[in-house]
């Protein structure tokens, strides 16, 4: 039998999560959600106002919902090795490490870990650390027969054909945590929930001022419980929050901040991506302190879209990103 320790069960492709109970345990208003929004009314009415939107069941009808158990993650990758990162909590990301380890390894930490938390109830011992933010196909190189009937009409045309190529993966524990931030790219970022849930909070990108940044793209601000002494402007920030499970799509407008928590074992990936007018501000952005690596790969970007270069062309170029630390 395949192993399902990886998540929830009680949370199945389909479910909607908020459905049940949209307010229990809310602090901020949600996030709209839209059942079968149409790729037309999604550019028009998401993308183009800067509007995120959650999408459920999205992806509810790949293969990965089911298929991307552990027990599938060791038969077909167990020996890649993967980059793992430390510190990402709470306060901040000042300590942030990344360490190496086969899959193998890593899976077995995950479930010792989860295991512990279903026999004790609460978080025992140190919080494994998280497969995050690495290229989908380094993990999983034929990821594209898992997502089959995969929405690629929700990306621009230069993107589709290889839009999986541009995908990021992340698996981790219960609890795992990614600090208030947003994408260092000022991108446009499409989230893709497979298995387990996450409790996203969201800000506009003109919420920054509240929101005490550091290193370009992080914030000080503890986004699940704010210190008002610290961070006194954080109490006039306009605050939503969503909950993604397994088929959900979460879409994030450029800039828009997130506080991202793992409420399950859970895996996603997510890609970022631009249009004509994203690609050149984020070229443009290097006069609002952006780093110059990152105006790089906006830059490769721009003269794809710009100058109709191919993605496939584009990427060699881009690459690097899907690997960068920042």
């Amino acid at each position: 039998m395949e192993n399902s320790i990886a998540w929830n069960p009680a949370y199945a492709p389909g479910v909607d999560t908020q459905a049940e109970n949209p307010a229990a345990g809310s602090q901020y208003p949600w996030v709209e959600r839209r059942e079968a929004l149409s790729p037309h009314d999604f550019f028009s009415g998401y993308v183009a106002k800067g509007r995120p939107v959650v999408v459920p069941g999205a992806v509810g009808r790949c293969p990965a919902l089911k298929r991307w158990t552990f027990d599938h993650l060791r038969r077909v990758s167990g020996q890649r090795q993967v980059t793992l990162k430390q510190g990402l909590a709470d306060a901040g990301v000042e300590g942030l490490k990344t360490v190496g380890s086969d899959l193998n390894a890593y899976l077995d930490l995950l479930e010792a870990y989860e295991s512990r938390l279903r026999s004790d109830g609460a978080p025992a011992g140190e919080r494994p650390p998280y497969l995050h933010d690495v290229p989908l196909l380094n993990v999983l190189p034929d990821a594209a027969d898992d997502l089959a009937g995969f929405p690629a009409d929700y990306f621009p045309n230069w993107y589709r054909s290889d839009c999986l190529r541009f995908a990021q993966f992340f698996l981790g524990p219960a609890h795992s945590l990614t600090p208030l931030h947003f994408d260092c790219l000022l991108t446009h970022n499409l989230f893709f929930q497979v298995a387990g849930r996450k409790r996203f909070i969201l800000l506009d990108h003109g919420q920054l001022p509240c929101c005490y940044r550091y290193r370009w793209r992080w914030c000080e601000v503890d986004a699940e419980n704010p210190d008002f002494t610290r961070h006194p402007l954080y109490r006039d920030a306009q605050v939503r929050e969503c909950t993604v499970g397994p088929g959900d799509m979460l879409y994030m407008p450029p800039g828009m901040l997130h506080h991202v928590r793992s409420l399950d074992c859970a895996i996603s990936f997510n890609m970022d991506w631009h249009t004509r007018r994203s690609a050149v501000r984020g070229v443009l952005a290097l006069a609002r302190g952006m780093p110059a690596k990152n105006v790089y790969y906006n830059a490769a970007i721009a003269l794809g879209l710009c100058a109709g270069i191919s993605a496939k062309r584009v990427l060699p170029w881009y690459r690097s990103y899907l690997n960068y630390v920042s």
